[in-house]
């Protein structure tokens, strides 16, 4: 063994020593110093790898198993770790490549078959995911994440009484496996069974858990029954924008049981939904929270209040302030014909986004030149404003897009606020929209978000939305047909 081979190994073994100690960036160190010191280090390569998408480098991840791979092609641990990272980085075909060359090296590896299950339902092919789960559980019936994954392509299918039966297999197997108890929920709020369902989304709490999140404050849980007159009740936000706006019209009903409600909220709405409840105090996340009694997850109010479909209250009613207003109405212009709204994608990281965003090359053919298109989004994916740039717009169409000029969330609901109509897809504009009273036509996928339920054009919650399903997974140009047959009455 030369020396370098030597210092190498030693190398190597500091950074196993500090994965032991789960010190992962002087890991991830010694192994980039162990390949610096010797390029083929071959469990350098694989080990680095795996620790890059453990760390949330993806990127890196593929660059450096590509490189063992090219060193051992058959190298089934590296395979499967390459399409791990390109599932990560929302490439699952070619994640699915890796996933069969393991399957064919090693058919009786029931997780090369879970991994092909879970390319696939990210390809819009859930009845293909189906059979490779299928075949993962046929190897080893003991799985519970099988069980889990096959619930979620049951869901996909709309085989909805399966895919709970599925998830209860996963709990038989491991009940402390919070995401299938909270799939159940979903699935359950999907179907319109909402009491059940508000109780098995509670394990949405254990799993973010057992991810690190802490509630932000340690004060008494506040659940049914509980008296609230003359108490001070913090209500704290937990996901996305758009679950804050749509949630938040429950704060009025704790008010009217006499709480006194602090309602902290994400920054970018703390302006709007102080406006929208004066008596309530609203704080931004992270700021110093006042003195309250009780607390409560935001998420967990309908359970609270044993809310159904028929007691929703009305959305919360959001309005901007009339400064921004009365500058969006000079930014725009005259108005010469109807003026609508489109959102076609939102954040990439959101774990569904793969099957709720539409490329804008797909929506563009039913952007009517009848009518004066406003984009809703801040920020455009690197392939949708090359999209914009190449041409692709035809001389008659327009749409117009202001990216950095919506410099917050109150210029977005200013610019809303001046559409005739909001077009989008589930994100938060939607539901900005819907609470602003805005006509809402909600492009939605074939196994929609749970909130708007199955197999109906209304909305519970919004009632100015209409939603238009896909027919068949991954499938838009349906939809943007029956869209484009609806505007035909605004020209």
């Amino acid at each position: 063994m030369t020396t370098g081979a030597r210092s190498a190994d030693a190398l190597f073994q500091a950074g196993l020593n500090c994965l032991s100690r789960r010190a992962w960036t002087q890991a991830a160190q010694a192994f980039a110093q162990t390949l610096a010191a010797q390029p083929k280090h071959m469990p350098a390569l694989l080990t680095a790898g795996q620790l890059a998408l453990q760390m949330g480098d993806a990127a890196l991840a593929v660059s450096l198993l590509t490189r063992l791979i090219k060193l051992a092609p058959r190298h089934t641990d590296a395979l499967n770790a390459r399409g791990a990272a390109q599932l990560a980085l929302r490439e699952p075909a070619l994640a699915l490549l890796n996933f069969e060359k393991v399957a064919e090296l090693q058919p009786r590896a029931d997780f090369a078959h879970a991994n092909r299950g879970l390319a696939l339902l990210a390809m819009h092919r859930p009845a293909d995911a189906l059979a490779a789960f299928d075949q993962a559980l046929a190897l080893r019936p003991d799985n519970a994440q099988s069980h889990g994954n096959r619930g979620n392509a049951l869901s996909r299918l709309h085989r909805w009484d399966e895919a709970i039966a599925a998830f209860e297999a996963a709990l038989a197997l491991q009940p402390d496996l919070h995401l299938a108890r909270w799939n159940i929920g979903m699935t359950q709020l999907r179907l319109g069974q909402w009491h059940s369902g508000w109780q098995h989304s509670e394990a949405r709490l254990d799993l973010f858990a057992a991810q690190g999140w802490q509630a932000p404050s340690a004060a008494p849980r506040w659940a049914t029954g509980m008296p609230l007159a003359g108490r001070r009740l913090l209500v704290h936000s937990e996901q996305g924008l758009g679950d804050t706006l749509q949630f938040g019209r429950f704060v009025p009903l704790l008010q009217a049981m006499g709480a006194q409600v602090v309602f902290e909220v994400q920054a970018p709405l703390q302006g709007l939904i102080s406006a929208a409840l004066p008596n309530s105090e609203v704080v931004a996340r992270g700021q110093p929270l006042p003195p309250h009694d009780l607390q409560c997850p935001l998420m967990s109010l309908p359970l609270a209040l044993c809310t159904d479909a028929s007691g929703l209250p009305p959305p919360l009613a959001v309005q901007p302030d009339a400064a921004r207003l009365s500058h969006w109405q000079t930014r725009l212009g005259p108005r010469d014909r109807p003026r609508v709204g489109v959102v076609w994608s939102g954040n990439p990281q959101q774990s569904d986004d793969i099957h709720r965003s539409i490329p804008l090359t797909t929506l563009l053919p039913a952007l009517h030149p009848g009518i004066e298109w406003i984009s809703l989004q801040q920020e455009v994916r690197p392939w949708d404003e090359a999209a914009m740039r190449s041409g692709h717009l035809r001389q008659e169409q327009q749409l117009r897009h202001f990216g950095s000029e919506l410099q917050s969330f109150d210029d977005t609901a200013a610019l809303c606020a001046h559409m005739d109509l909001v077009v989008s897809v589930c994100t938060s504009v939607a539901h900005l929209a819907g609470s602003m009273g805005k006509p809402l036509w909600l492009l939605a996928a074939h196994t929609a978000d749970w909130r708007w339920l199955t197999e109906r054009e209304d909305s519970p919650w919004y009632p100015g939305a209409r939603i238009f399903r896909q027919a068949q997974a991954g499938d838009w140009s349906g939809v943007l047909h029956r869209v484009s047959a609806a505007l035909d009455g605004m020209r």
